[in-house]
């Protein structure tokens, strides 16, 4: 926890730091926890409604979980100075397998209706699991949506003091709680997760997210194994490639699930 913190980002491009598109990136999803003297970049669907709230919470803006829309609109409320991640005693960012980020998002965001895609004409489209990591494919990185970008994009810094896979977030809420983070269990209220439901197994790969609202709907929904086959394996690798190595070179490879 000492030396000079290095930011990824800052060096990329030899411009004002105001034009460097993925230093301004980063910098948007690591908060300031005032007390600690502490830097958390958070990334979407890891834990961060979890981690957003629990930071609002410790450093004095909510008091309790019938405060807990607020994260939602102050998602910029304790953005780090560079002044603040230049000097923090501690930073941590929690990292998820990218298939099962993956395949989340797609059951939360899509088979749970919150977003759609339009074709050509503008008209919503239905889609499925194959589908939605053939468009991931085409877009361009810097064109993701913040809940299926790669997590690499997401790190200020170019080496953190504590890593933490979501796979084995229990042993990240103790050390956290240690250090003075409370980490606030908020899955109840914000429906981000797939807890509450029963999973089933099958091929779901080419299921449209419309049948799968069905099921959703009767409180089933496919295990995320399920959604993979060779195919959607193979696109997985090649799209979140650095997201893989980044998951392996810290955690190795015991908790992917492939």
């Amino acid at each position: 926890m000492s030396g000079i913190r290095l930011l990824k980002n800052a060096r990329l491009k030899n411009v004002p730091i105001s034009q460097n598109d993925s230093y301004n990136f980063s910098s948007r999803y690591s908060l300031s926890i005032y007390s600690l003297d502490a830097i958390c970049t958070f990334i979407p669907k890891n834990a961060c409604s979890a981690l957003r709230y629990s930071i609002a919470i410790v450093n004095g803006f909510v008091k309790d979980l019938d405060d807990i829309k607020w994260i939602h609109s102050n998602n910029q409320t304790f953005i780090a100075s560079q002044r603040e991640c230049a000097l923090a005693k501690y930073t941590f960012v929690v990292l998820r397998c990218p298939f099962t980020r993956v395949a989340s998002c797609f059951i939360d965001k899509f088979v749970g209706r919150k977003l759609k895609f339009s074709d050509n004409e503008g008209k919503k489209i239905s889609i499925n699991f194959h589908d939605f990591l053939s468009i991931i494919k085409s877009q361009a990185k810097v064109d993701r949506d913040e809940h299926w970008r790669n997590q690499s994009d997401f790190l200020h810094f170019e080496k953190y003091d504590e890593y933490f896979s979501l796979e084995s977030f229990s042993a990240a809420i103790k050390i956290l709680n240690d250090k003075g983070l409370r980490v606030h269990d908020v899955r109840e209220v914000v429906k981000h997760d797939s807890s509450g439901y029963e999973r089933v197994e099958g091929d779901f790969s080419k299921t449209k997210d419309v049948d799968l609202k069905i099921m959703k709907d009767q409180g089933v929904i496919p295990s995320y194994k399920s959604l993979f086959g060779p195919e959607e394996i193979s696109l997985v690798n090649e799209i979140y490639a650095d997201d893989l190595k980044l998951y392996k070179s810290h955690f190795g490879d015991d908790d992917l699930l492939f």
